[in-house]
């Protein structure tokens, strides 16, 4: 599975709903991948002192980053001029859809992208 920043950052904020499933696709093996772009997301949040900041590169080590490569990038594109995406929202579903991994999200507006598996949390 895709995971989107919303769905790291509700984890992190000790959302129990979201904990919870993180919690059970790690215990059952489940591959846990995030695009290079929610990396950046997460990275940038305006309140990160450098200790947070630490902690939150010591966070996203427990999952797979996608690094945003050619093949994403292009993918990106098409999802982005057909559905009239902001780039990182283009950027992630895109991951989803090259690791062939629903995207877990919070976000409804990934709803309308029709070749997207997702599940809302």
């Amino acid at each position: 599975m895709t995971l989107d920043t919303n769905i790291l950052i509700a984890y992190l904020n000790g959302e129990r709903e979201v904990v919870d499933f993180v919690l059970e696709q790690r215990e059952a093996g489940r591959a846990m991948f995030m695009s290079s772009i929610v990396v950046a997301e997460l990275l940038s949040l305006p309140k990160l002192a450098d200790a947070d900041f630490r902690r939150m590169e010591d966070f996203i080590a427990n999952f797979i980053s996608v690094p945003f490569d050619n093949a994403i990038a292009v993918t990106a594109a098409s999802l982005r001029r057909q559905y009239k995406l902001e780039l990182p929202d283009a950027a992630i579903a895109a991951t989803a859809l090259i690791r062939q991994t629903p995207l877990i999200t919070r976000d409804r507006g990934f709803r309308k992208i029709s070749e997207l598996t997702f599940i809302e949390l």
